[in-house]
């Protein structure tokens, strides 16, 4: 009887560990398949700056934070002692933005405007919204015959070093990030087509479009209420 009845008990002990195992398997990751960041909105607007004439173009991209994904990582005891993370903040949310702009009498990409500018947060609050604000200059609008609004936008964001991605596996935009594209980027070909043409074009209009903290003028800029001005490291090279 005593062997049987430690075969009983080791058999329970096996069902346990095993209904355990399943437990965990079986609970799904709430953050699973979502960005740290989402693009919550991007809005674009004339606005008059700095007592010139001809408006300047305001571009609004509104983030939102969902989780810290250091807050994930597993500490490497070699590494010696991790500071604390605070799981309620995302940190270095590096926005780049880029506006392409079809001039009056142009159809051909490569003779597009292209034009692009960063600025990374320093950190802002899980479950909260934040609103970066980029201007491209009133005499470059006239200068290039540019529309008040871009013809194809689109906005990248990396949180800590890692790039957010746009789409997933399967070609398609990534929920999180998808306000952050114009439509005709829902196509990924369209898109990485664009893209590469721009990542060649940007270097001839570098340091043009600018982040709000660059554009002195743009500090007594009336902007729009709601989610107000996240805090951000300084880079002088914002582009």
């Amino acid at each position: 009887m005593p062997q049987v009845r430690a075969v009983l008990l080791s058999l329970t002990a096996l069902c346990l560990s095993v209904a355990g195992l399943s437990a965990q398997a079986g609970k799904a990751d709430p953050q699973a398949g979502k960005s740290a960041v989402s693009v919550r909105a991007i809005n674009f607007d004339p606005v008059k700056l700095g007592g010139q004439q001809s408006p300047w173009i305001r571009t609004q991209v509104t983030l939102s934070g969902n989780f810290n994904p250091e807050a994930k990582v597993v500490p490497d005891p070699a590494a010696g002692p991790k500071k604390p993370i605070n799981k309620t903040f995302v940190d270095k949310i590096k926005v780049t933005l880029t506006l392409i702009f079809k001039p009056i009498g142009t159809s051909v990409a490569e003779e597009f405007a292209y034009y692009r500018s960063s600025a990374t947060v320093l950190t802002m609050e899980v479950n909260t919204d934040r609103s970066l604000y980029f201007y491209l200059p009133g005499d470059i609008v006239k200068r290039d015959r540019l529309k008040m609004q871009p013809d194809y936008y689109y906005v990248q964001v990396d949180v800590a070093g890692t790039e957010q991605p746009l789409f997933s596996e399967n070609g398609r935009p990534v929920a999180d990030m998808a306000n952050g594209l114009h439509k005709f980027f829902i196509d990924k070909k369209n898109f990485d087509l664009a893209r590469s043409q721009a990542d060649r074009a940007v270097n001839s209009t570098s340091g043009i479009l600018r982040p709000h903290y660059l554009v002195p003028s743009a500090f007594y800029d009336n902007l729009p209420q709601g989610s107000p001005q996240p805090e951000f490291i300084r880079e002088e090279n914002s582009r």
